[in-house]
């Protein structure tokens, strides 16, 4: 939350800013201009969570195509409307270690997913240096910032299980943590989350002017979410025998998937054998075969074997303290669009 007051308060304060000169800044000096951008895009979440965007995992980097129009309203202050599509990805096969005792547990998870996000977002950029003349005047550098908010769509999607095909599917309809469960017990689970969101854009950048009408601008953006599930992953397993009687089976086997024998996602052979061992001092230790019950308690014929700490009701799946969010780091090009200019008349 403290975060987000803070983003807040940047984003009122870049919009607001714009009134303080807005009086002084005749019309004929406003501009309107054109662009687009090529980006990269990288995820930061229960798959591959990261503290800051220098940890970015560059194997899951994946581009960001966006065009975008801006209109210049004051000397330092402008606002742009961009649509930008792009995707994120990752996976726990890749990504985690399973030597080291931090990447253990999301390499038992095995999770992996990608997700295509269709992106509109309106930003205030406040320039650091003020151009008080027309276009054709201004520096040459200019570094500015810039926030503003933005509403995306996305749909996270993952290959099903060797036995399945490793066809892409999307994961919300499956509730994969127990969101369309219902009976006893169901208000327990998490409400099923929208594919509709809104992130907070906010950012630096560095624009060169390369011509009279054509500048080039480098950006590092974040996009701040309000919500844990662009990966699918947030919180704790359902009862998969319930997730199994409602859904169908491709949704309690896209729940947990600690004992597949190949990587769904790429195709590789993978063994948590090694990480038992570890553990629990041999390959069969760790592992357990849970029953379930019906409403009544009398024994269903379903079981379900898999690692110790997955895959039961209450284990933990993913971090829902922390939201998920995004990088957008790239190139723009923008071309300023003018009706004419003015030459001095002689006499």
């Amino acid at each position: 939350m403290r975060k987000h007051t803070i983003l807040f308060i940047l984003v009122a304060f870049v919009f607001t800013s714009s009134q303080v000169f807005a009086q002084r800044y005749t019309k004929s000096k406003r501009y309107t201009s054109i662009g687009g951008g090529l980006s990269a895009m990288n995820y930061f979440g229960d798959i591959t969570p990261s503290s800051s965007f220098t940890s970015a995992d560059i194997q899951f980097t994946r581009p960001n195509l966006s065009l975008h129009i801006m209109r210049r309203l004051t000397p330092r202050f402008s606002a742009k409307a961009a649509f930008a599509w792009g995707r994120l990805k990752g996976d726990d096969f890749l990504s985690a270690d399973p030597s080291d005792k931090n990447g253990r547990y999301r390499y038992i998870r095995n999770a992996h997913f990608r997700n295509d996000i269709k992106e509109f977002s309106v930003v205030g950029m406040l320039d650091l240096f003020e151009n008080r003349n027309t276009f054709l005047r201004r520096p040459n550098f200019v570094p500015y910032a810039f926030a503003g908010i933005a509403v995306f769509h996305h749909n996270p999607k993952a290959r099903t299980p060797e036995d399945m095909g490793r066809n892409w599917v999307a994961l919300q309809p499956l509730g994969t943590e127990g969101q369309f469960l219902t009976g006893p017990g169901s208000e327990k689970y998490p409400d099923p989350y929208k594919r509709i969101q809104i992130s907070i854009p906010a950012g630096i950048g560095l624009r060169y002017k390369l011509s009279p009408r054509i500048d080039l601008a480098f950006e590092v953006g974040y996009r701040f979410t309000f919500f844990d599930y662009l990966d699918d992953v947030s919180g704790n397993y359902p009862d998969l025998n319930v997730l199994r009687t409602q859904k169908g089976d491709l949704a309690y086997k896209m729940s947990d998937r600690a004992l597949e024998t190949v990587a769904a996602n790429t195709g590789d052979a993978r063994s948590v054998d090694r990480v038992l061992t570890d553990l629990y001092g041999g390959p069969s230790n760790g592992i357990v075969t849970l029953t379930y019950v019906d409403d009544n308690g009398n024994p269903v014929p379903f079981t379900h074997t898999t690692v110790n700490g997955y895959g039961r009701r209450g284990d933990q799946r993913g971090k829902p303290s922390e939201n998920d969010w995004y990088l957008v780091t790239g190139f723009h090009i923008n071309y300023i669009l003018i009706k004419g200019v003015r030459c001095p008349k002689f006499r």
